[in-house]
């Protein structure tokens, strides 16, 4: 009888304790530093442009881990206006970038960071760009990509 009660004890406790662990994964991904989501939205984004998939971001669950849905909504127009790539600032992209790119520094006020991003590739000019970042209920998602940095 008392190991019948020990047993069924094991078993509640490994039931208490084991969705909780399940789910610590997910969490830390979800609170990822803003320098890591730029480093892996770029990683995805930039692989996926040198297997010709010029569209990566109709692959919308993918960018929505990475981009605020604002920002997803609103490249298609920027894209036009600026008829050029506003992810990688360019008309045209350089298959060296993917592994030639660095997330250089961070900086974080409040629900806000700015990460900077040089790509360099064939051509000896190395672009250089400002990645904002917003912190959502989901963790730190891309708000925009200013080309002018």
């Amino acid at each position: 009888m008392r190991h019948r009660r020990l047993v069924l004890l094991a078993v509640f406790i490994l039931a208490a304790v084991w969705p909780a662990s399940a789910q610590a994964p997910r969490k830390a991904a979800a609170a990822a530093a803003p320098q890591e989501i730029v480093k892996q939205f770029y990683a995805w984004y930039l692989h996926r442009l040198n297997r010709n998939d010029y569209e990566p971001l109709k692959n919308r669950s993918i960018a929505g881990k990475y981009l605020t849905p604002g920002f997803l909504r609103r490249v298609p127009r920027l894209q036009h206006e600026l008829e050029a790539d506003v992810i990688v600032c360019a008309q045209d992209t350089d298959p060296a970038w993917e592994k030639n790119f660095i997330v250089e520094s961070e900086t974080i006020r409040g629900a806000s960071a700015t990460v900077l991003l040089a790509l360099s590739g064939n051509d000896p000019d190395t672009l250089k760009h400002k990645v904002t970042l917003k912190r959502t209920t989901a963790g730190w998602r891309i708000n925009s990509v200013d080309c002018g940095e």
